[in-house]
């Protein structure tokens, strides 16, 4: 059986196994858990106490656990995962790569610990913006590796704008290079975040001098509804008037 724990902030999903759990302990009591969690936050956090009075997952079991990975990918911000059966977690350890978010498995005697973690803030990285209310443009200045807090924080400031004024009339991402992802929750954060945002989104200028940027708009175009166009960073200026033309 699946037991939901209460105890928890309300990002944060509890659950509990014990002795032998079903598929119809996933769709009657995991699943709804969840969606209704996800009806409240874009994102949430996971912890999954597997404990001495846990037996065994039913066949039926795995695939429904399997499902709930497959149907809500992005759903999970950070996963603590407590037990000490071996083979979950050799497989959680073989298979963490493929889970999306921060992912840690904590011993039964670390419970606490789990708790903690999985409830903590996102670090925050050093993403740097500045949204521009009376133009629409929003203007990221990467000065070090992404953290998936940025894109927390990037959210929590451009989404109120958003739903008021219906979208943003550019972006600009003003960069002497590249700063690459701190790890792979950093790059799911991203990735979700352009998902959610690039319709919303009319113009895209990157501002740098960096070679890496010249194929961008090319690429971008690719998976972006906006118009994108790279200026060098001496035309700073020209790359605003473009982003606020009507």
């Amino acid at each position: 059986m699946i037991e939901i724990m209460t105890d928890l902030p309300d990002h944060v999903l509890g659950i509990r196994a014990r002795g032998e759990v079903s598929a119809d302990d996933y769709r009657q009591v995991l699943v709804p858990a969840l969606e209704k969690k996800l009806q409240q936050h874009p994102r949430v956090r996971l912890l999954y106490v597997i404990g001495d009075g846990f037996e065994e997952y039913t066949r039926g079991a795995a695939w429904e656990d399997a499902k709930v990975g497959m149907l809500h990918l992005t759903a999970f911000e950070r996963t603590a995962i407590v037990t000490d059966v071996e083979w979950v977690e050799k497989m959680t350890k073989a298979l963490g790569f493929a889970i999306p978010g921060e992912v840690r498995i904590f011993d039964d005697d670390d419970l606490q610990e789990a708790r903690e973690w999985v409830c903590e803030p996102l670090p925050v990285g050093d993403l740097e913006f500045e949204l521009l209310e009376d133009s629409g443009i929003l203007i990221l200045h990467p000065h070090g590796k992404l953290e998936a807090g940025d894109f927390q924080r990037l959210g929590e400031a451009v989404d109120p704008y958003i739903a008021t004024a219906g979208g943003l009339r550019g972006l600009m991402i003003e960069a002497s290079s590249f700063p690459g992802w701190d790890d792979f929750s950093a790059l799911t954060s991203h990735v979700r975040f352009v998902k959610d945002h690039q319709a919303k989104i009319r113009r895209v200028a990157f501002v740098s001098d960096a070679k890496l940027f010249a194929a961008v708009p090319k690429i971008a175009s690719v998976f972006l509804s906006a118009e994108v166009r790279r200026f060098a960073a001496s035309e700073r200026d020209q790359a605003l008037l473009w982003l606020g033309r009507a």
